[in-house]
Parts: C-alpha cells; structure tokens; sequence
C-alpha cells in the first residue's frame, strides 16, 4: 500500500492504523530530521525504530562488520566550538532510545538472535555468530569517517570512548522525536538499530561498506522485523481500545 511517496505498508495493512516504513533516501543528520518529524506528525506513530549500516570503531568490543549495535545513547559529534583552547563540543536537544525497550525486547532478542545465527546466518556465511552490542553508544556525525589518518576521525574516536560505532544520521532522528514531544498524551518511544557494514580505519574503508552495505542492510532489517513482530504482540496500542 502506497500511502505517499516514500511511506510504505503492506497490501493487507489496517488502513487506519498501519505498519509503516519509511525509506529515507538522503544522507546525514539533517537530511533526516525534517522526514521523521513529517512521518511522526501524520502518522503519530507508537514506536519509532531507525535501523540501517554504521561503521564501526576497530578494538571496541570486539566489534566486526556483521554485527548488530543497538545504543542505549547516542553521541552528536558535530556541534563544536573551535578556540585557542582547541575543540570543545557543544549540545542540542534530543531523545536517546527507551530504557524500557532496551530492558524488555532488546536483550533477549539479542541473545536468542546470536545463538540461531551461528547455526542459520543472516546475510550469509561471512557474518555468522553476529553479537548484538546493546550497552555501548553510537557516534552521530555529518561525515564519512573512513580514514585513519585524519584528525578529526581520530578525535571522535578518542573522546566518545565508549561508542563502538558511528553513523550520519541517529542523531537527526532523535532531535526530530524530541521536537515532536508536544503533547501530553502522546509518547512515542525510539530505537536506533545499526549493522556494521565496514571498520572505519580498515583499509579499503569504501570498498568494504560498499560490499557489505546490502548484507548489513538485510540483517538490521531482519532484527527489527522480529523486535516489532514481539513488540506489537505484547504491547499493543493503548489508543486502539
């Protein structure tokens, strides 16, 4: 079911109360945040999951291309002031991902999901026995970080020392669910969930993200699928009854 030109449902979707996906086409934090701010205004959504690729930061949890990071907290990098004093990071507003998400779904989801894909792996043989890391943080910039030499890669990696991966676009979700909290009865709940498509000091950085984007693709899709599939089946909509 086409219900405009980049939302999406299934053909036996509830037509008042669907299932959505919407494919978001631009890259970055702001490309992102005025979409998910339209999508949550029309649809009024009660669960917002973001899924899609990252790269990952080599030496942090064991992290390899495959697995799945499924952040508590989201870090925006690119907001700073540059001074004598050198670079000092400043903040806005913004949703992290629900605790209780995290603590009802997330981590069992994620252990079951580990031990079925060292049997059965999403996205081919190459990423069997994926983790599922849902206690480290992600990085949100507004750059491609594949170089190992640049200063300011090298920045991010040593003052988010608790991320374990880094994307260009979580941060425009969060900042759009947050600017959407102006109603008292209505609270949406986020999830950001990314696959690891390529190591951003592995060389051949570029090379490797665009052999692995599809397979990661398909495997944080496959994760979310089954993390919404329980989700509706225990919690549903207290706004249906």
């Amino acid at each position: 079911m086409h219900l405009r030109y980049d939302y999406y449902a299934s053909p036996d979707a509830d037509r008042d109360f669907p299932d959505v996906i919407h494919c978001q086409v631009g890259r970055g934090n702001i490309a992102v945040s005025d979409p998910t701010k339209d999508l949550i205004e029309r649809m009024q959504p009660e669960l917002i999951v973001f899924c899609g690729i990252a790269g990952g930061i080599n030496g942090r949890e064991g992290i390899a291309v495959g697995d799945l990071v499924v952040p508590p907290f989201i870090h925006y990098c690119s907001f700073a002031k540059l001074s004598k004093r050198g670079r000092q990071t400043r903040f806005v507003p913004y949703d992290h991902p629900s605790i209780r998400l995290h603590r009802y779904h997330v981590a069992h989801i994620g252990y079951d999901w580990r031990e079925r894909n060292r049997k059965d792996p999403v996205g081919g043989k190459k990423f069997r026995g994926c983790k599922v890391l849902t206690d480290s943080s992600i990085v949100a910039g507004d750059k491609i970080f594949g170089d190992p030499t640049s200063e300011e890669q090298r920045w991010v990696v040593r003052n988010f020392d608790d991320a374990v991966a880094i994307d260009m676009e979580s941060a425009g979700v969060c900042t759009a669910v947050a600017a959407s909290r102006d109603n008292p009865s209505y609270n949406p709940r986020l999830l950001v969930v990314r696959c690891i498509s390529d190591m951003i000091d592995a060389k051949g950085n570029n090379s490797q993200r665009k052999e692995n984007k599809p397979a990661a693709a398909d495997i944080a899709s496959a994760f979310v699928h089954e993390l919404v599939s329980e989700f509706l089946d225990e919690e549903p909509d207290t706004r249906l009854r």
